[in-house]
């Protein structure tokens, strides 16, 4: 779909139903795209929020589709993206999510585009299209496109046109999932917070509290977590010389 026709395509849409006589027009400009990093993103979300760059670090996989109400194959693919945002939706572990930036025009305002998104039920992220989105997105002649972002912000795959059926958009997010997942290889472990000595109500810090919780517990009036230290002076019980430490370094004694 021409992005220049969107004004004549909108009339002629109210005397038509969508239909593949509107079909996008595949082109390989969007390729010369693969390896650019999308920066300077500050979109504006139909609800009224802020997409930047950060928003691809929250994803292995961020699936970029560019689409307009008046466009005719975005229309008719859109139900296969709801289907695969609904799917990684349920699936968080799978880190996958869905961008969808709307080309606006007279024929495609951001009113139009949230009624449309809104009575259809389609509830994945969509934004207003931004220069920086715009500028990737320039590169093809016609919509719907869609490109393929890793968590960088580098775009790793380029589609122009339609997808005949979600399980055709979820092989091309599986296959650079399995990818970029490998790339990024095992994610280190965070330090591991240690209990501090004498710290038993967990507030990280040694108080009188702690010295009293440790006095009960002595005396089987209470019981302590399994990962607290207790016995602070390391002579395998919990008793009352170890409320007493405790105690003084509370008191700032020790």
């Amino acid at each position: 779909m021409k992005k220049t026709a969107s004004v004549i395509l909108a009339a002629l849409l109210t005397l038509f139903s969508f239909t593949s006589a509107f079909a996008a027009v595949h082109t390989d400009d969007l390729n010369n795209t693969i390896g650019m990093t999308i920066s300077g993103v500050n979109a504006t979300d139909v609800h009224g929020g802020t997409v930047t760059d950060e928003f691809f670090g929250n994803a292995v996989v961020t699936v970029i589709n560019e689409w307009a109400t008046w466009c005719g194959p975005c229309v008719s693919e859109m139900p296969h993206f709801q289907t695969v945002h609904e799917y990684y939706s349920e699936t968080p572990e799978a880190d996958v999510q869905i961008l969808g930036s709307i080309y606006i025009s007279s024929s495609c305002t951001p009113a139009s585009a949230l009624q449309f998104l809104d009575s259809n039920g389609y509830t994945w992220t969509n934004v207003i299209e931004d220069n920086a989105l715009a500028t990737i997105f320039n590169n093809s002649n016609s919509i719907p496109n869609t490109i393929i972002v890793d968590r960088h912000g580098v775009i790793r795959d380029a589609h122009v046109g339609s997808f005949s059926n979600a399980a055709q958009l979820q092989n091309l997010i599986e296959s650079w999932y399995s990818t970029l997942l490998e790339e990024e290889g095992p994610i280190e472990p965070g330090p591991v917070d240690e209990p501090i000595p004498g710290d038993v109500d967990g507030d990280e810090q040694v108080t009188v509290s702690d010295a009293l919780l440790i006095m009960r517990a002595a005396m089987s009036l209470a019981e302590l977590g399994e990962d607290v230290i207790a016995d602070v002076n390391d002579d395998g019980t919990v008793d009352i010389s170890d409320a007493l430490m405790v105690m003084r370094v509370a008191l700032g004694l020790n």
